[in-house]
């Protein structure tokens, strides 16, 4: 399966445009960074409520659509910051691609 042309750019231009209608023309990079971390946190959090791993009986419950929709929000936040950066999701994405491509993977022996 190969990325078609433009996917990725046009979801970064599309996040782009829809920041800036939200009002949010204004963050620097440095404050989507930050948020970033939150929202990442929050996929952590939402994971650990869908297992029901440490939570209180309140806090159980959540299920996959909370996760997708704080997958959601890290996606806004990286492509937002990416663009405060001046970098081409895209153009990154497939040059990373074809390094990965070169490299050989391997699971680590388990030595606990």
């Amino acid at each position: 399966m190969d990325l078609k042309p433009g996917t990725l750019r046009h979801l970064q231009e599309y996040i782009h445009e829809q920041s800036i209608k939200r009002g949010f023309a204004d963050e620097t990079a440095e404050e989507q960074l930050i948020i970033l971390v939150e929202e990442i946190g929050e996929i952590a959090k939402a994971y650990r409520k869908n297992t029901g791993m440490y939570v209180s009986s309140s806090d159980q419950g959540k299920d996959n659509e909370d996760i997708g929709q704080e997958v959601a929000d890290v996606i806004n936040m990286l492509f937002a910051f990416a663009t405060s950066m001046g970098i081409d999701i895209e153009r990154s994405f497939l040059e990373k691609e074809v390094k990965n491509t070169q490299r050989t993977y391997e699971r680590a022996e388990n030595k606990g």
